[in-house]
């Protein structure tokens, strides 16, 4: 029987094979849904919230990770073809 995947893992397309631990991927899961509310990535990682669950390490692997970096990268190809930029 096939595990099922949580509804963070459906929504961001991840397959449970993260090298983060279960506090590193949900402050990842916090930076990517501020990202997606238009807030700067570099002052996401200045918030309390990442500041206080993560140490600067773990946010530099958190942010290098291979699901964080296809996340963030499909989100701005999804702004950039939003009616916002289009001529």
């Amino acid at each position: 029987m096939s595990e099922q995947r949580s509804f963070w893992q459906r929504l961001f397309g991840r397959t449970g094979s993260s090298s983060l631990s279960p506090r590193q991927q949900k402050v990842s899961d916090y930076i990517l849904g501020r990202m997606e509310k238009d807030v700067p990535l570099q002052q996401v990682l200045r918030e309390d919230y990442v500041r206080r669950n993560c140490s600067q390490a773990e946010v530099e692997q958190i942010i290098s990770t291979p699901e964080f970096i296809e996340t963030a990268r499909e989100r701005l190809g999804e702004s950039f073809r939003s009616e916002e930029f289009k001529l």
